[in-house]
């Protein structure tokens, strides 16, 4: 018999249905553990090899007294056939049992501990303000706590990392959506054309915000994404030096142009320059990165 293959049989004591591997057996895992003579009580709990508890089993069921067994009424059977393949096997526990309010015999039962999950802390306004405060701080001059920004405000505020994040995920969602392809391009168009003609990162943000009517918000928000990944990126392996000057030709192609491009831009450049898009995003994020050290520190 092939493994997780089970019989259906009915039992011949009680009636029930149940599941087993022996095509031979007759009586149920209750029935026959009700059948086993319980003489030693202070034995319970020593180690028996398997096969002289299964050769104990059979010799109590056949020392069963026909006789007794003759003034039992007759159990209902089941009108399914005695004995059924099934090809997944399904666990014993689901056969119908009897409440009896103690466990099943060979069964030791399980005391659950004590939970160990801490209580949901609820912020107050302040709090919360707070958070959102500190968060916006270091997207607004692209900084980046080795520890992470969220790890970082949860120690400095004494709360757990999941609240800080549960806090800055409700308050994301509420936001303006994202802004759409057009916009972005013009953000970053007018980024590198500004970049080098204002005395800080902030005026540059500001004309950057005069042009292109998008919120100060928003540009922050995605001046920070074209500039966030570089540890994600580390194990994507270098291109050569002349993907590198394909790469960066084809971005500086795309900034010249009016209107972004009909497909996203790295698989458009990797399809190009025969790399992978994540080989592209690395060679524009170390670009955009190198950018903006050299002009801020």
């Amino acid at each position: 018999m092939s493994v997780g293959m089970a019989f259906r049989k009915d039992c011949e004591d009680c009636g029930h249905s149940f599941l087993t591997r022996d095509r031979k057996a007759k009586l149920c895992p209750r029935c026959a553990g009700k059948g086993r003579k319980m003489e030693h009580p202070e034995k319970i709990g020593t180690k028996e090899h398997p096969s002289k508890i299964g050769a104990a089993a059979k010799t109590t069921d056949e020392k069963r007294s026909p006789r007794a067994l003759a003034h039992k009424p007759a159990p209902q059977r089941s009108k399914k056939p005695e004995t059924s393949e099934i090809q997944t096997m399904t666990p014993e526990s689901k056969a119908p049992k009897e409440d009896t309010g103690k466990p099943d015999s060979g069964q030791t039962p399980v005391e659950l501990g004590p939970t160990t999950e801490k209580p949901e802390i609820v912020l107050t306004e302040e709090q919360t303000k707070e958070i959102i405060e500190r968060y916006q701080a270091y997207v607004e001059v692209m900084e980046r706590p080795p520890q992470g920004r969220r790890k970082t405000i949860a120690a400095e505020m004494g709360l757990p990392n999941r609240t800080v994040v549960m806090a800055l995920r409700t308050w994301n969602q509420a936001q303006q959506r994202d802004l759409n392809r057009e916009d972005r391009f013009s953000v970053e168009k007018a980024y590198f054309s500004f970049l080098e003609k204002e005395k800080s990162f902030a005026q540059t943000k500001e004309r950057i915000c005069r042009v292109t009517r998008v919120s100060t918000w928003a540009v922050s928000r995605y001046l920070d994404i074209l500039h966030d990944g570089e540890d994600k990126l580390e194990a994507v392996p270098d291109v050569s030096p002349e993907q590198k000057n394909a790469i960066l030709s084809e971005y500086y192609n795309y900034l010249a142009g009016s209107a972004p491009t009909g497909t996203f831009l790295h698989p458009l450049i990797a399809e190009k320059t025969g790399v992978s898009p994540k080989q592209v995003h690395k060679v524009l994020l170390a670009y955009r990165l190198g950018r903006f050290r050299e002009r801020w520190g």
